[in-house]
């Protein structure tokens, strides 16, 4: 669709054209209908005096005196009277006509309806009433009066001028408050504009300043952006971190894998050819584990609910467990796990924070220790408890248990190929599920993992 009116493109010139376009359809709509108003005001007036002119006249003319003199009395330099007959031929007039006469509006002998006419007379507009003389029922002859009036340009003349004038004060004044105005609120969007390239083009390391003026809805807008900001500037946090991470973590594996390559490269063979292929997948497995847990630890901005279903604790623990005890065929499981204890969450995420749970406990305890695995309802929650009997927490451990690479000196000792990303994971997956994590010391010795997920149903 074409556009035939341009805005220009600056908001407070749009305002501006906005606000004039907008008095001016206004006002002139309350002239127009003031000059209509005045004018049909003026006829109405008009009309009512030549009424009350024509019964006057009628009433004198019933009484006993000369017809002459009654026309002549009532006759004033604006006001004209004549009788007719009632064929239309003039019997008198007032003597202010002279020898000019009233249009009779009779054609043909046949008169036109009685009521109100409009006749130029002398180069002045009239408005003349006829009205028949009855005796006994029979039109006997005509009464026709004029009036002088004004036109209806030289009536409302007056009016359209001080309309006029008032209207061309009061467009002044609306340019001038609308420049005012577009102004006032155009400046705060300026400057948010300035300040939103100067906060991009410093990396987001600054915050927008607060508007000192401006309307609500611009300081709304300044709030939107700095919350836009912030989530920017977290984004480009975890990313930075996640590349920093990824570098820190991936940097001993890689060692690793180049010095196997090196060592198949130089053609080695037997015993040591094998132990370097195995050391280069466990260096390759050790990396594809950091990058999974380092790319769920950088989706802060996952949806809780994303891909959720219904998850049954006592198959997934009890399958969980079934295959701890394939891998840690030394350790002694214990698991006591209620049925009918259900959670809403997301399967792999889950499957992922109880195997890490599981595969920790077994790893950091010795050959011969118990591993226990226990769920139960209590109070709206599921809460899941993974105990062992290996090194467990000591205090700065506990506190720091779900540090980024974090691991403490024991466990560095028994597993030195660990990536220190497991806790922080099971972290992210539980309070991606509503739920907590605690850690605490297992009597007589080892750790203990608290899992509390919310309850479905």
């Amino acid at each position: 669709m074409k556009r035939w009116i341009r805005l220009p493109e600056k908001l407070s010139y749009r305002l501006v054209v906005l606000f004039v376009a907008l008095f001016v359809a206004t006002l002139g709509t309350v002239i127009g209908l003031s000059l209509i108003i005045a004018n049909r005001q003026l006829s109405s007036s008009v009309d009512n005096e030549l009424s009350g002119l024509a019964d006057t006249a009628e009433e004198r003319l019933r009484q006993p005196a000369d017809q002459q003199v009654v026309l002549n009395d009532l006759a004033t330099q604006a006001q004209f009277l004549q009788l007719l007959d009632k064929s239309g031929a003039v019997t008198k007039r007032s003597a202010n006509l002279r020898f000019d006469t009233l249009p009779s509006f009779i054609r043909n002998g046949q008169p036109k309806d009685d009521g109100f006419h409009n006749y130029t007379f002398r180069k002045t507009s009239l408005r003349i009433i006829r009205r028949a003389n009855l005796d006994n029922g029979v039109v006997t002859g005509y009464l026709v009066i004029g009036i002088v009036v004004p036109s209806v340009q030289e009536s409302t003349l007056d009016l359209a001028l001080i309309l006029g004038s008032t209207a061309a004060a009061g467009l002044i004044a609306v340019i001038a408050g609308s420049i005012w105005v577009a102004h006032r609120e155009a400046t705060p969007l300026q400057r948010l504009a300035e300040d939103v390239l100067a906060t991009a083009d410093s990396g987001f390391t600054r915050p927008i300043g607060a508007p000192t003026s401006g309307s609500r809805e611009a300081r709304d807008l300044h709030d939107a952006f700095n919350v836009l900001i912030e989530r920017q500037r977290q984004v480009i946090g975890r990313e930075r971190a996640f590349f920093a991470d990824s570098s820190h973590v991936l940097r001993t594996p890689l060692a690793v894998l180049q010095g196997d390559i090196e060592m198949l490269e130089q053609g080695v063979y037997g015993k040591e050819r094998q132990e370097a292929v195995v050391q280069a997948r466990t260096a390759i497995d050790t990396m594809s584990r950091t990058v999974s847990g380092l790319l769920l630890l950088s989706r802060e901005d996952e949806a809780a609910g994303s891909g959720w279903e219904v998850a049954d604790l006592q198959a997934v623990l009890t399958m969980l467990v079934e295959d701890a005890r394939t891998a840690f065929p030394e350790h002694h499981f214990d698991v006591e796990v209620a049925p009918g204890l259900d959670v809403a969450g997301n399967p792999h995420q889950l499957r992922d924070l109880f195997i890490s749970l599981i595969e920790n406990a077994g790893r950091y305890t010795p050959a011969g220790g118990r591993v226990g695995v226990s769920a139960s309802a209590a109070g709206g929650d599921v809460i899941v408890t993974v105990g062992d009997s290996g090194i467990g927490f000591n205090e700065d451990d506990a506190a720091h248990a779900t540090d980024r690479f974090y691991r403490g000196a024991e466990a560095r000792r028994l597993f030195p190929g660990g990536s220190g990303l497991g806790l922080a994971i099971a972290q992210r997956i539980v309070t991606l599920h509503n739920g907590s994590i605690s850690f605490t010391a297992n009597e007589p010795r080892g750790a203990c993992v608290i899992v509390r997920l919310p309850a479905l149903g």
